[in-house]
């Protein structure tokens, strides 16, 4: 005896014909022929040796054996658990549900990927996620390209024919004041003078971060940076600020606009904005809950990027 041979369509019948008391009447639930139907319970009764049906014949509804009768929970659990397997892969495929690794850095986690968030749960509530926040754009792209991470936010856009990346929008940089610093004198018609940054002791980030790009900005207009105090907090460079230590310039995701404590000025001459974009594998390589967190980071960068 024996259910190893057993297959899903014999159970299948057998549960059908359970449940309507006639192999006629199962037939016509499933979609066979009552020949059929009776082939795939004959099939799985050799299967395991013993009868499943008692069958009085004429118009009398067939009944379970003992053995059937204990057979019967099995079968029905076993089908829920394939129709559920179904379900769950249908929904993956279409990127309604599953989990995803997603990267981050630091600024993009505080105000883009919340709203990119919330825009793929409103049409995919079932999705899931996972988030890791990396020093760098080259170490998210290599955990991406690992596939350690299903899709990964970056600074700029990256050439590579295994990625697909998508330009989210752009993220200006900003020079960061306390309300009572002598600077703000030097703020003309909205902006402030680069040239005024010369000498002055900075609060910033360390290496490989944003700071790399600040510092390339400064150097590339004649001013050699300098920096009193240096951390990998957002939050702690805009408190040093608001504590009068000293300005930072920073990019706008990366600060909190509605602190009173700070005052946002732009910087001239214009500078470039650093480029957000978001980097996922090429073709069937991609999830597709990836594609379709790329779209709802598209939605949301339209609210905070420009």
């Amino acid at each position: 005896m024996s259910l190893k041979q057993a297959s899903f369509r014999q159970l299948t019948a057998f549960v059908a014909v359970a449940h309507e008391e006639s192999f006629g009447a199962a037939a016509d639930e499933l979609g066979y022929s009552q020949a059929t139907v009776s082939q795939q319970i004959a099939a799985l009764e050799k299967s395991i040796d013993a009868r499943l049906f008692d069958r009085p014949g004429g118009p009398k509804p067939v009944s379970l054996t003992p053995l059937g009768r204990v057979l019967l929970p099995q079968a029905e659990h076993i089908l829920e658990h394939l129709t559920k397997a179904e379900l769950d892969i249908r929904d993956v495929a279409s990127g309604s549900a599953g989990r995803i690794n997603i990267g981050t850095f630091q600024s993009v986690a505080v105000h883009l990927l919340p709203r990119a968030v919330q825009a793929l749960r409103a049409t995919a509530p079932d999705i899931t996620f996972s988030l890791f926040e990396g020093p760098s754009s080259e170490g998210l792209i290599d955990e991406l390209l690992d596939d350690e991470l299903d899709a990964t936010f970056i600074e700029g856009t990256y050439d590579d024919p295994r990625l697909e990346v998508t330009v989210l929008g752009h993220d200006p940089y900003l020079l960061l004041l306390d309300p009572d610093s002598d600077l703000r004198q030097h703020v003309h018609q909205g902006s402030f003078p680069l040239a005024e940054l010369e000498g002055i002791d900075l609060i910033g980030q360390p290496a490989l971060t944003y700071q790399d790009d600040v510092d390339a900005i400064l150097r590339s207009h004649g001013i050699t940076p300098r920096y009193l105090f240096r951390t990998v907090d957002n939050g702690a460079v805009q408190a040093m600020v608001r504590s009068g230590v000293g300005p930072a310039i920073m990019p706008r995701l990366a600060i909190d606009m509605n602190d009173p404590g700070v005052v946002t000025v732009p910087l001239s001459p214009d500078i470039d904005p650093r480029t957000i974009s978001l980097a996922i594998r090429t073709g069937d390589k991609a999830l597709p809950a990836a594609r379709a967190f790329v779209e709802a980071a598209v939605e949301a960068a339209a609210n905070v990027l420009i």
